[in-house]
């Protein structure tokens, strides 16, 4: 321990007054507020980048998803004999796209699971070395994650309602297109 000697003037009169502080108490306090900020960062730093990733390929997915409903209407508009052979191959070809995709983005839901956790233990840690403002930062960016995610998750989910139901819609209005569709699932398996 340290003592610190320091004179205190009152009504002209000097008076010592000894204070005692221990040598790296602040030191430590100082450090572990850097570290849980330095923890904050990263952690911000990671779901930014894990959100940006999602929301890339959650619009790349619902451009394929797009085109998909775009090949499914003109192949029912043609019908099957005025269907090009090419655009099946097309419609195949999106259709391998769309699941490489999907798997892409259940990936990154799941790496943001992860990253969620790991930006509420930094929040946690920060507010109890007393960092609240860190805490308080990284607590909105952990809600604006999640919020984000939730309407990509939504977005991608109404498109992907609107494809389903006009597959079924053209399996129904065009019975000869059902076998044309089922070959060409079975096609998208072969590829996984």
């Amino acid at each position: 321990m340290g003592l610190l000697t320091t004179a205190a003037f009152c009504d002209d009169k000097r008076k010592e007054v000894d204070l005692l502080w221990e040598d790296g108490s602040l030191e430590h306090e100082f450090l572990i507020r850097q570290a849980t900020t330095i923890n904050v960062n990263a952690a911000t730093q990671l779901l930014t980048v894990t959100l940006v990733a999602i929301q890339d390929t959650s619009e790349r997915l619902r451009d394929a998803i797009t085109k998909e409903i775009c090949l499914v209407k003109q192949a029912v508009e043609w019908g099957e004999d005025g269907t090009p052979p090419h655009h099946w191959e097309q419609l195949v070809a999106v259709r391998g796209s769309l699941c490489d995709l999907k798997h892409n983005l259940t990936t990154l839901f799941s790496y943001m699971d992860y990253a969620e956790k790991l930006a509420t233990v930094a929040a946690e840690i920060s507010y109890l070395s007393g960092n609240i403002a860190a805490s308080d930062a990284i607590c909105e960016r952990i809600d604006h994650a999640c919020r984000t995610c939730n309407v990509q998750k939504q977005l991608t989910h109404d498109l992907q309602q609107e494809s389903l139901e006009l597959q079924q819609q053209a399996i129904i209005n065009s019975p000869q297109l059902q076998d044309k569709l089922k070959d060409d699932i079975k096609s998208e398996r072969k590829l996984k």
